[in-house]
Formats: C-alpha cells, sequence, structure tokens
C-alpha cells in the first residue's frame, strides 16, 4: 500500500510541471499617445474556439501580465473611458510571453490623424467635425444637441464609404469604425432626452431601440460591465414604456446579474402586487427587499398589511414598530401609531 501512495506522490509531482508548461503568458503596457498611463484600463481576453473569458488587471505605471492561458488564439479588447477601444485577435505561445504594447487615443486624436493622411478627403473630414462636435456636447450631457451632430456625423461617413466601394483601405474601415459608435451614441442620447421629456419619449425611444438592443445583444451572457449595466436599464425601461411588463422583468432580472439584488426591484414587484390585490404574492418580494436593505423602512409599513391580511396580528405589530423606528417622522408614522393602539 506505502508503495502505491508513493507512486502517486510522485506522479502528482512530475504531472504539475508539465501541466504548466502547456500554457503561456501576456504581458506588455497601456499608455496614451504621450506615452503615459492610463487610469482604469480595462483588459478582456475572450477565447476564439470556446466560452472562456478574463479580464486582465492593469497596474497604475500601465503594466499588465497574465499568466496560465492556454496556448490559444483569443480576441483582445483593450478600453478606457474617453479612448478609443483596440480590439485585436493575439495567439498565446506554448510555454513563452507574448509581449503587447497597446497605445490608446481619444477620438479627437485619431480624427485628427486621419484628416492628416487625408487631407483632401472632404467628405470624411465633415463626418470626423461633426463626430468630434458630437462627442463635446454628449460629454457635456447636451444630449439634443448631439443627436443633431451625430446624425450629420452618420451622413458623413456615409458619404465616405459609399465613395469608396469596391475599395478595403485604412479610410474606409475608420469611416466603418466611427459610424458604428455614432449610431450607438445617437441611440443613446435619444434615451437620454426621451427620459427627461415625456412628449418626445416614444418617438425617440423606438427609434433607439433596435439600435440598444444590437450593442446589448453584442455582450456575452455572463458580462458584468457598466455598458452592459446601461444598455439593460435603458431596455427594461423602453419595454416598461410600450406596457411589456414580461420583458421588462426579463431585462430586470439580467440587471440584477449584473449589478446584484436591488431593494427597489423587489419593493417594486411587492407595491403592484399588492395594489393589485395579491397580498399574498407581495409578501415574499417585501421579505426579499428586508433582507437586501433593513433599513428600508416603508417596507415593513407594507409588509404589516400583508401579516394582519393573513392573520398574523404579532408579526404585523412587529413591523409597525420597526416602521416607527427607522422612520419616526415618516409619512405614514401618525397613521401607524394609531394601528398599534388599535393592536
Amino acid at each position: 500500500m506505502r508503495s502505491l501512495l508513493y507512486f502517486a506522490a510522485v506522479a502528482a509531482l512530475v504531472s504539475a510541471p508539465l501541466a504548466a508548461a502547456q500554457q503561456g503568458r501576456i504581458t506588455g503596457k497601456v499608455l496614451d499617445a504621450a506615452g503615459k498611463p492610463i487610469p482604469n484600463v480595462s483588459i478582456v481576453l475572450k477565447r476564439l474556439d470556446i466560452t472562456f473569458i478574463k479580464k486582465i488587471k492593469v497596474e497604475a505605471n500601465g503594466k499588465y501580465l497574465q499568466s496560465g492561458l492556454e496556448p490559444k488564439e483569443y480576441e483582445m479588447t483593450v478600453s478606457a473611458e474617453g479612448y478609443v477601444s483596440v480590439k485585436k485577435i493575439v495567439k498565446i505561445p506554448l510555454n513563452d510571453n507574448l509581449v503587447e504594447d497597446i497605445t490608446l487615443m481619444t477620438p479627437e486624436q485619431i480624427l485628427a490623424a486621419a484628416s492628416a493622411e487625408n487631407p483632401g478627403n472632404s467628405k470624411a473630414s465633415s463626418g470626423d467635425s461633426a463626430y468630434t462636435d458630437a462627442v463635446r456636447l454628449y460629454n457635456d450631457k447636451d444630449y439634443a444637441a448631439a443627436i443633431q451632430k451625430f446624425e450629420v456625423a452618420i451622413d458623413g461617413y456615409a458619404a465616405t464609404i459609399a465613395a469608396a466601394t469596391g475599395s478595403d483601405n485604412d479610410s474606409t474601415a475608420d469611416a466603418r469604425q466611427f459610424q458604428t459608435k455614432a449610431i450607438e451614441l445617437l441611440a443613446d442620447s435619444q434615451f437620454e432626452v426621451g427620459k427627461a421629456d415625456p412628449d418626445q419619449r416614444g418617438a425617440l425611444w423606438t427609434k433607439a431601440e433596435p439600435i440598444l438592443k444590437a450593442a446589448f445583444d453584442k455582450f456575452p451572457a455572463d458580462d458584468k460591465s457598466q455598458d452592459r449595466a446601461r444598455l439593460t436599464y435603458q431596455l427594461g425601461e423602453i419595454a416598461n414604456m410600450r406596457g411589456d411588463a414580461e420583458l421588462a422583468k426579463r431585462y430586470s432580472n439580467v440587471l440584477e446579474k449584473i449589478e446584484g439584488p436591488k431593494v427597489e426591484n423587489a419593493y417594486n414587484t411587492a407595491v403592484a402586487l399588492y395594489n393589485a390585490g395579491k397580498l399574498a404574492e407581495a409578501k415574499p418580494h417585501l421579505k426579499k427587499a428586508i433582507e437586501i436593505d433593513p433599513a428600508f423602512a416603508e417596507t415593513y409599513y407594507l409588509l404589516a398589511f400583508c401579516e394582519l391580511n393573513g392573520g398574523d396580528m404579532k408579526a404585523a405589530k412587529a413591523c409597525f414598530q420597526k416602521y416607527l423606528a427607522l422612520a419616526p417622522t415618516g409619512k405614514y408614522a401618525a397613521e401607524v401609531k394609531d394601528f398599534l393602539k388599535d393592536l
């Protein structure tokens, strides 16, 4: 028996270095056009042959290192707020180190470089100029003005692409890239204007929805990025506007998986059931809201009536007392005090 155990231990020790030898590494640095580190850089590696995603940490000095990778092809996406993302295919070497240094540039820097390379391309320049103005307005949250500029930019890039039909040069690729980004930012601006102005909401959100949905569908189902959370929220709000409760609930569930449970989601579901007279069905959602945020006073107020409906006076009294403890001067405080006297 001892010899068998010894053999097993030796086999394990031999196999560990062998497994490590079947892996590779990727390293490098991410800097701006001036050669300086960029804060909050995101690097994501996605296997091309199977569903596998790896997020790589970038240090404050811009350097990154990821070991233990299978020697396969990956889609590498490098992004940071305010910069144009870089996406490329990389192949991790077997038992070796791949060096990938990335330079991220702002839209203005890329457009300036494109204009310098193609000074005679007036159509591209008009699209570039409008896009630069639109991004500036978008960042300033002047979404109404940004909409007009994005529309001009999209038309300008469309003209550039049409004029270059049949060719596959860098300027056409740049025009397609910026046109796609302009369309997505246009939809985002349309959502924001509709959110603030109910009179325009229906028309603007109807235009924005297919673009937002297409952008949402690009993300893998397990992605938890801020961009996917934003798109999920927007599509949920549009579904609510159209009265599609089932679709709105699906987006709400996705958002909860991305951001974690939210007390307002559970509470709002409970309120809808309560108002529909379904107090027994509302009760578990109220308890879930309390689990998420035990300090949310109005949850206890509503739960007290559910307990009364079920005939549990003791539980109802405890809920009313908890409400008063959390909100002694709340809008239901006087009413709750009267209920407690009766109980």
